[in-house]
Protein backbone atom coordinates (compact mmCIF):
# COMPACT_ATOMS: atom_id res chain seq x y z
CA UNK A 1 0.00 0.00 0.00
CA UNK A 2 2.76 2.42 0.94
CA UNK A 3 4.77 1.48 -2.13
CA UNK A 4 1.74 2.14 -4.32
CA UNK A 5 1.37 5.56 -2.72
CA UNK A 6 5.04 6.27 -3.26
CA UNK A 7 4.90 5.31 -6.93
CA UNK A 8 1.75 7.39 -7.34
CA UNK A 9 3.76 10.41 -6.27
CA UNK A 10 6.68 9.46 -8.53
CA UNK A 11 4.41 8.59 -11.44
CA UNK A 12 3.21 5.24 -12.81
CA UNK A 13 2.16 3.61 -16.04
CA UNK A 14 -0.87 1.39 -16.60
CA UNK A 15 -0.14 -1.47 -19.05
CA UNK A 16 -1.84 -4.52 -20.52
CA UNK A 17 0.16 -7.71 -21.21
CA UNK A 18 -1.31 -10.18 -23.74
CA UNK A 19 -0.22 -13.70 -24.44
CA UNK A 20 0.08 -17.16 -22.94
CA UNK A 21 3.20 -16.09 -21.01
CA UNK A 22 1.62 -13.13 -19.17
CA UNK A 23 2.32 -14.67 -15.77
CA UNK A 24 5.92 -15.36 -16.80
CA UNK A 25 6.15 -11.71 -17.87
CA UNK A 26 5.03 -10.57 -14.39
CA UNK A 27 7.38 -12.95 -12.61
CA UNK A 28 10.35 -11.79 -14.68
CA UNK A 29 9.52 -8.12 -14.06
CA UNK A 30 9.13 -8.70 -10.33
CA UNK A 31 12.45 -10.63 -10.26
CA UNK A 32 14.16 -7.61 -11.82
CA UNK A 33 12.80 -5.30 -9.09
CA UNK A 34 9.73 -3.86 -10.79
CA UNK A 35 6.85 -3.33 -8.36
CA UNK A 36 3.45 -4.26 -9.86
CA UNK A 37 0.03 -3.54 -8.33
CA UNK A 38 -3.68 -3.30 -9.17
CA UNK A 39 -3.37 -6.52 -11.19
CA UNK A 40 -6.54 -7.76 -12.91
CA UNK A 41 -7.13 -10.55 -15.42
CA UNK A 42 -9.13 -10.08 -18.62
CA UNK A 43 -9.09 -13.50 -20.28
CA UNK A 44 -5.62 -14.02 -21.72
CA UNK A 45 -4.68 -10.43 -20.91
CA UNK A 46 -3.52 -8.95 -17.65
CA UNK A 47 -3.72 -5.24 -16.73
CA UNK A 48 -1.46 -3.79 -14.07
CA UNK A 49 0.30 -0.69 -12.85
CA UNK A 50 4.07 -0.27 -12.69
CA UNK A 51 6.69 2.35 -11.91
CA UNK A 52 6.87 4.88 -14.74
CA UNK A 53 10.68 4.68 -14.77
CA UNK A 54 10.75 0.92 -15.41
CA UNK A 55 9.62 0.96 -19.07
CA UNK A 56 12.96 -0.34 -20.42
CA UNK A 57 12.86 -3.34 -18.09
CA UNK A 58 9.20 -4.04 -18.98
CA UNK A 59 9.92 -3.87 -22.71
CA UNK A 60 12.85 -6.30 -22.30
CA UNK A 61 10.63 -8.70 -20.33
CA UNK A 62 7.98 -8.44 -23.06
CA UNK A 63 10.47 -9.40 -25.81
CA UNK A 64 11.90 -12.34 -23.86
CA UNK A 65 8.53 -13.80 -22.92
CA UNK A 66 6.88 -13.13 -26.28
CA UNK A 67 4.05 -11.11 -24.73
CA UNK A 68 2.69 -7.99 -26.32
CA UNK A 69 2.65 -4.98 -24.02
CA UNK A 70 0.22 -2.09 -24.48
CA UNK A 71 0.43 1.22 -22.61
CA UNK A 72 -3.05 2.18 -21.40
CA UNK A 73 -2.14 5.48 -19.75
CA UNK A 74 0.04 7.39 -17.37
CA UNK A 75 -0.90 8.47 -13.86
CA UNK A 76 0.43 10.01 -10.67
CA UNK A 77 1.66 13.47 -9.82
CA UNK A 78 3.98 14.01 -12.82
CA UNK A 79 1.18 13.14 -15.26
CA UNK A 80 -1.15 15.49 -13.41
CA UNK A 81 1.33 18.33 -13.68
CA UNK A 82 1.97 17.63 -17.39
CA UNK A 83 -1.77 17.77 -18.02
CA UNK A 84 -1.93 21.36 -16.83
CA UNK A 85 1.39 22.50 -18.26
CA UNK A 86 -0.37 24.26 -21.14
CA UNK A 87 -2.95 25.83 -18.80
CA UNK A 88 -0.53 28.26 -17.23
CA UNK A 89 -3.11 30.87 -16.21
CA UNK A 90 -5.28 28.23 -14.56
CA UNK A 91 -2.27 26.71 -12.81
CA UNK A 92 -1.12 30.11 -11.62
CA UNK A 93 -4.62 30.78 -10.28
CA UNK A 94 -4.61 27.50 -8.34
CA UNK A 95 -1.20 28.29 -6.85
CA UNK A 96 -2.27 31.83 -5.94
CA UNK A 97 -5.47 30.49 -4.35
CA UNK A 98 -3.51 27.96 -2.29
CA UNK A 99 -0.99 30.62 -1.28
CA UNK A 100 -3.84 32.97 -0.35
CA UNK A 101 -5.48 30.32 1.82
CA UNK A 102 -2.18 29.62 3.56
CA UNK A 103 -1.61 33.34 4.10
CA UNK A 104 -5.13 33.94 5.45
CA UNK A 105 -4.84 30.95 7.77
CA UNK A 106 -1.74 32.56 9.31
CA UNK A 107 -3.83 35.36 10.84
CA UNK A 108 -6.27 35.43 13.75
CA UNK A 109 -9.79 36.25 12.63
CA UNK A 110 -11.99 35.62 15.65
CA UNK A 111 -11.43 36.00 19.40
CA UNK A 112 -14.09 34.55 21.70
CA UNK A 113 -14.40 34.63 25.49
CA UNK A 114 -16.06 31.86 27.49
CA UNK A 115 -16.84 31.54 31.19
CA UNK A 116 -17.20 35.22 32.13
CA UNK A 117 -20.29 36.28 34.04
CA UNK A 118 -19.35 39.35 36.05
CA UNK A 119 -16.52 40.55 33.80
CA UNK A 120 -17.49 42.37 30.61
CA UNK A 121 -16.39 40.73 27.35
CA UNK A 122 -15.45 44.13 25.89
CA UNK A 123 -13.06 44.80 28.79
CA UNK A 124 -11.35 41.44 28.35
CA UNK A 125 -11.01 41.88 24.58
CA UNK A 126 -9.64 45.39 25.07
CA UNK A 127 -6.98 44.06 27.45
CA UNK A 128 -6.05 41.31 24.98
CA UNK A 129 -5.79 43.88 22.18
CA UNK A 130 -3.20 45.84 24.16
CA UNK A 131 -1.17 42.62 24.46
CA UNK A 132 -1.30 42.00 20.69
CA UNK A 133 -4.14 39.48 20.62
CA UNK A 134 -6.86 40.76 18.28
CA UNK A 135 -8.54 39.89 14.96
CA UNK A 136 -6.05 40.44 12.14
CA UNK A 137 -2.97 39.73 14.29
CA UNK A 138 -0.22 37.41 12.98
CA UNK A 139 -0.96 34.06 14.59
CA UNK A 140 2.65 33.04 15.18
CA UNK A 141 3.43 36.41 16.79
CA UNK A 142 0.96 35.95 19.66
CA UNK A 143 2.45 34.83 22.97
CA UNK A 144 -0.41 32.96 24.64
CA UNK A 145 1.48 32.56 27.92
CA UNK A 146 2.08 36.31 28.13
CA UNK A 147 -1.61 36.99 27.44
CA UNK A 148 -2.61 34.49 30.13
CA UNK A 149 -0.35 36.09 32.74
CA UNK A 150 -1.45 39.57 31.70
CA UNK A 151 -5.13 38.76 32.16
CA UNK A 152 -4.49 37.24 35.60
CA UNK A 153 -2.59 40.35 36.66
CA UNK A 154 -5.13 42.88 35.32
CA UNK A 155 -8.32 41.18 36.53
CA UNK A 156 -8.41 40.10 40.16
CA UNK A 157 -11.77 38.38 39.60
CA UNK A 158 -10.13 35.73 37.37
CA UNK A 159 -8.97 32.60 39.17
CA UNK A 160 -7.98 30.57 36.07
CA UNK A 161 -7.59 31.38 32.38
CA UNK A 162 -6.33 29.64 29.25
CA UNK A 163 -5.75 31.02 25.76
CA UNK A 164 -6.02 28.46 22.95
CA UNK A 165 -5.43 28.94 19.23
CA UNK A 166 -7.14 26.55 16.84
CA UNK A 167 -6.87 27.38 13.17
CA UNK A 168 -7.72 31.07 12.87
CA UNK A 169 -9.87 31.08 16.03
CA UNK A 170 -8.73 32.07 19.51
CA UNK A 171 -10.79 30.96 22.49
CA UNK A 172 -10.19 32.50 25.91
CA UNK A 173 -11.62 30.26 28.63
CA UNK A 174 -11.67 31.54 32.18
CA UNK A 175 -13.10 30.88 35.60
CA UNK A 176 -14.06 33.73 37.87
CA UNK A 177 -13.41 33.84 41.58
CA UNK A 178 -16.29 33.10 43.93
CA UNK A 179 -18.30 36.27 44.36
CA UNK A 180 -17.94 37.64 47.83
CA UNK A 181 -21.11 37.82 49.84
CA UNK A 182 -22.36 41.30 50.53
CA UNK A 183 -20.95 42.34 53.87
CA UNK A 184 -23.27 44.23 56.15
CA UNK A 185 -21.29 46.84 58.02
CA UNK A 186 -22.52 46.86 61.60
CA UNK A 187 -19.59 48.83 63.01
CA UNK A 188 -19.25 52.04 60.98
CA UNK A 189 -21.71 54.59 62.44
CA UNK A 190 -24.38 55.72 60.01
CA UNK A 191 -27.78 57.42 60.05
CA UNK A 192 -30.86 56.42 58.13
CA UNK A 193 -32.19 59.37 56.13
CA UNK A 194 -35.19 59.96 53.88
CA UNK A 195 -34.63 59.26 50.18
CA UNK A 196 -37.74 61.24 49.17
CA UNK A 197 -40.36 63.66 50.51
CA UNK A 198 -43.39 62.05 52.14
CA UNK A 199 -45.53 61.32 55.18
CA UNK A 200 -44.40 58.57 57.54
CA UNK A 201 -46.77 55.60 57.58
CA UNK A 202 -44.71 53.04 59.49
CA UNK A 203 -41.29 52.97 61.16
CA UNK A 204 -39.46 49.91 62.50
CA UNK A 205 -36.16 50.42 64.38
CA UNK A 206 -33.63 47.66 64.95
CA UNK A 207 -30.72 49.84 66.08
CA UNK A 208 -30.43 53.55 66.63
CA UNK A 209 -32.71 56.31 67.88
CA UNK A 210 -35.95 57.09 65.98
CA UNK A 211 -36.23 60.76 65.07
CA UNK A 212 -39.73 60.66 63.52
CA UNK A 213 -43.02 58.94 64.13
CA UNK A 214 -46.12 57.95 62.20
CA UNK A 215 -47.81 60.95 60.58
CA UNK A 216 -44.72 63.17 60.44
CA UNK A 217 -43.95 65.02 57.21
CA UNK A 218 -40.34 64.56 56.11
CA UNK A 219 -38.22 65.94 53.32
CA UNK A 220 -35.50 64.27 51.36
CA UNK A 221 -32.32 64.11 53.45
CA UNK A 222 -34.02 64.32 56.88
CA UNK A 223 -32.66 61.94 59.52
CA UNK A 224 -35.20 59.21 60.25
CA UNK A 225 -33.16 56.98 62.56
CA UNK A 226 -30.11 58.48 64.23
CA UNK A 227 -26.87 56.65 64.95
CA UNK A 228 -26.62 58.34 68.38
CA UNK A 229 -27.43 56.26 71.45
CA UNK A 230 -27.65 57.55 75.01
CA UNK A 231 -26.12 54.96 77.32
CA UNK A 232 -26.94 55.00 81.02
CA UNK A 233 -29.89 54.84 83.41
CA UNK A 234 -32.14 57.82 84.05
CA UNK A 235 -30.89 59.91 86.94
CA UNK A 236 -27.32 58.76 86.39
CA UNK A 237 -24.58 60.17 84.24
CA UNK A 238 -25.19 59.25 80.58
CA UNK A 239 -22.80 59.23 77.63
CA UNK A 240 -23.29 59.11 73.90
CA UNK A 241 -22.23 56.23 71.67
CA UNK A 242 -22.69 55.73 67.96
CA UNK A 243 -23.88 52.69 66.02
CA UNK A 244 -24.82 51.64 62.51
CA UNK A 245 -28.50 52.46 62.47
CA UNK A 246 -30.82 49.75 61.13
CA UNK A 247 -34.52 49.88 60.39
CA UNK A 248 -37.29 50.22 57.81
CA UNK A 249 -39.37 53.32 57.17
CA UNK A 250 -42.45 53.33 54.95
CA UNK A 251 -43.94 56.61 53.78
CA UNK A 252 -46.70 57.90 51.56
CA UNK A 253 -45.14 59.68 48.60
CA UNK A 254 -46.54 61.34 45.50
CA UNK A 255 -45.35 61.14 41.90
CA UNK A 256 -46.40 62.87 38.68
CA UNK A 257 -46.03 61.23 35.28
CA UNK A 258 -46.85 62.78 31.90
CA UNK A 259 -46.94 61.44 28.36
CA UNK A 260 -48.18 62.86 25.08
CA UNK A 261 -49.39 60.81 22.09
CA UNK A 262 -50.18 62.08 18.57
CA UNK A 263 -53.46 61.24 16.90
CA UNK A 264 -51.79 60.40 13.61
CA UNK A 265 -49.28 57.53 13.47
CA UNK A 266 -47.58 55.15 11.06
CA UNK A 267 -48.35 51.43 10.97
CA UNK A 268 -46.25 48.77 9.25
CA UNK A 269 -48.29 46.38 7.08
CA UNK A 270 -46.65 43.19 5.75
CA UNK A 271 -47.74 41.97 2.33
CA UNK A 272 -46.81 38.33 3.01
CA UNK A 273 -44.18 38.26 0.24
CA UNK A 274 -40.88 36.78 1.46
CA UNK A 275 -37.57 36.31 -0.37
CA UNK A 276 -34.20 34.84 0.53
CA UNK A 277 -30.92 36.70 0.17
CA UNK A 278 -27.50 35.00 0.21
CA UNK A 279 -24.25 36.89 0.61
CA UNK A 280 -20.56 36.42 1.40
CA UNK A 281 -19.20 38.39 4.35
CA UNK A 282 -15.49 39.24 4.47
CA UNK A 283 -14.50 41.14 7.60
CA UNK A 284 -17.15 43.91 7.65
CA UNK A 285 -17.77 43.94 3.90
CA UNK A 286 -20.66 42.07 2.33
CA UNK A 287 -21.02 40.80 -1.23
CA UNK A 288 -24.49 39.69 -2.35
CA UNK A 289 -24.48 36.39 -4.28
CA UNK A 290 -28.21 35.99 -4.85
CA UNK A 291 -29.85 39.39 -4.53
CA UNK A 292 -33.65 39.17 -4.77
CA UNK A 293 -35.21 41.55 -7.23
CA UNK A 294 -38.13 43.75 -6.33
CA UNK A 295 -38.95 47.33 -5.54
CA UNK A 296 -40.57 48.56 -2.35
CA UNK A 297 -39.55 48.26 1.27
CA UNK A 298 -38.12 45.11 2.83
CA UNK A 299 -37.46 44.09 6.42
CA UNK A 300 -34.28 42.01 6.65
CA UNK A 301 -33.78 39.24 9.22
CA UNK A 302 -30.59 37.15 9.40
CA UNK A 303 -31.45 33.44 9.54
CA UNK A 304 -27.91 32.10 9.81
CA UNK A 305 -24.30 33.06 9.23
CA UNK A 306 -22.06 30.06 8.58
CA UNK A 307 -18.27 30.61 8.75
CA UNK A 308 -16.14 28.86 6.12
CA UNK A 309 -13.26 26.65 7.18
CA UNK A 310 -10.72 24.19 5.81
CA UNK A 311 -10.36 21.59 8.53
CA UNK A 312 -9.27 23.43 11.66
CA UNK A 313 -8.43 26.58 9.71
CA UNK A 314 -11.29 29.02 9.86
CA UNK A 315 -11.32 31.42 6.93
CA UNK A 316 -12.24 35.10 7.32
CA UNK A 317 -15.28 34.41 5.17
CA UNK A 318 -18.81 33.45 6.05
CA UNK A 319 -22.02 32.73 4.19
CA UNK A 320 -25.00 34.73 5.38
CA UNK A 321 -28.60 33.83 4.71
CA UNK A 322 -31.34 36.43 5.18
CA UNK A 323 -35.10 36.45 4.84
CA UNK A 324 -36.64 39.57 3.32
CA UNK A 325 -40.22 40.49 4.17
CA UNK A 326 -42.01 43.07 2.04
CA UNK A 327 -43.94 45.77 3.88
CA UNK A 328 -45.47 49.18 3.47
CA UNK A 329 -46.09 52.03 5.89
CA UNK A 330 -49.61 53.41 6.15
CA UNK A 331 -50.64 56.68 7.73
CA UNK A 332 -53.46 56.15 10.25
CA UNK A 333 -55.44 58.28 12.69
CA UNK A 334 -56.61 57.36 16.19
CA UNK A 335 -59.76 58.63 17.82
CA UNK A 336 -59.56 60.62 21.04
CA UNK A 337 -60.88 57.67 23.05
CA UNK A 338 -58.36 55.25 21.54
CA UNK A 339 -55.52 57.66 22.29
CA UNK A 340 -56.66 58.12 25.89
CA UNK A 341 -56.90 54.35 26.37
CA UNK A 342 -53.33 53.86 25.11
CA UNK A 343 -52.05 56.71 27.29
CA UNK A 344 -53.74 55.23 30.35
CA UNK A 345 -52.10 51.85 29.74
CA UNK A 346 -48.67 53.43 29.15
CA UNK A 347 -48.90 55.50 32.33
CA UNK A 348 -49.97 52.43 34.29
CA UNK A 349 -46.88 50.52 33.09
CA UNK A 350 -44.63 53.46 33.94
CA UNK A 351 -46.12 53.56 37.42
CA UNK A 352 -45.43 49.86 37.97
CA UNK A 353 -41.83 50.39 36.86
CA UNK A 354 -41.41 53.01 39.60
CA UNK A 355 -42.20 50.54 42.37
CA UNK A 356 -39.53 48.80 44.39
CA UNK A 357 -40.16 45.25 45.69
CA UNK A 358 -41.56 46.86 48.85
CA UNK A 359 -43.75 49.44 47.11
CA UNK A 360 -47.50 49.57 46.60
CA UNK A 361 -49.82 51.82 44.56
CA UNK A 362 -52.35 53.42 46.91
CA UNK A 363 -54.14 55.71 44.46
CA UNK A 364 -53.84 56.90 40.87
CA UNK A 365 -55.65 59.73 39.06
CA UNK A 366 -55.19 60.43 35.35
CA UNK A 367 -56.30 63.62 33.59
CA UNK A 368 -56.16 64.36 29.87
CA UNK A 369 -55.65 67.52 27.85
CA UNK A 370 -56.87 67.38 24.25
CA UNK A 371 -55.09 69.25 21.46
CA UNK A 372 -55.74 69.49 17.73
CA UNK A 373 -53.24 66.78 16.83
CA UNK A 374 -52.44 65.03 20.12
CA UNK A 375 -53.57 64.14 23.64
CA UNK A 376 -51.52 64.74 26.80
CA UNK A 377 -52.03 62.55 29.85
CA UNK A 378 -50.93 63.37 33.40
CA UNK A 379 -51.03 60.85 36.24
CA UNK A 380 -50.94 61.81 39.90
CA UNK A 381 -49.92 58.72 41.83
CA UNK A 382 -49.90 58.04 45.55
CA UNK A 383 -47.42 55.33 46.56
CA UNK A 384 -46.59 53.52 49.77
CA UNK A 385 -42.83 53.08 49.51
CA UNK A 386 -39.80 52.54 51.69
CA UNK A 387 -37.72 55.71 51.88
CA UNK A 388 -34.96 54.59 54.28
CA UNK A 389 -31.44 55.22 53.02
CA UNK A 390 -28.13 54.90 54.89
CA UNK A 391 -25.67 57.77 55.19
CA UNK A 392 -22.37 57.35 56.97
CA UNK A 393 -21.73 59.66 59.90
CA UNK A 394 -18.21 61.04 59.80
CA UNK A 395 -16.34 60.91 63.14
CA UNK A 396 -15.13 64.47 62.66
CA UNK A 397 -18.73 65.71 62.46
CA UNK A 398 -19.64 63.96 65.70
CA UNK A 399 -16.67 65.43 67.46
CA UNK A 400 -17.64 68.93 66.31
CA UNK A 401 -21.18 68.40 67.56
CA UNK A 402 -19.96 67.25 70.97
CA UNK A 403 -17.66 70.24 71.24
CA UNK A 404 -20.50 72.62 70.31
CA UNK A 405 -22.64 71.18 73.10
CA UNK A 406 -20.04 72.10 75.63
Amino acid sequence: MFLALWYSLRGYVRIRAKGFSAERFMNMAAFRGVYLWDISYEGAAVTMKADGGSMEILEACSQKTGCSMEILGWGGLPAFLRRFRRRQVWSAGVLCFAAGLYLLSSFIWTVEVEGNERLETEDLLSACEKMGLQPGAWKHGVDTEAVTKGLLMQFSDISWVSVGIKGTDVTIRLAETIEKAERIDRETPCDIIASADGVIVQITVERGTPMVQTGDVVKKGDVLISSELLIGLEGEEQHTEYTAAEGAVTARIWQKLTEELPLQYEETIYSGVEKENHSIVFSEKELDIIHPDGAGKWEKTVLEEQPLALGDFRLPLSLKKEIWKEYEILEKTRTMEETKSILEENLRKKTENLLSPYGKIEDSKITFEEYADSVRGEAEITLLERIDEKRQTEPTERERENLNEF
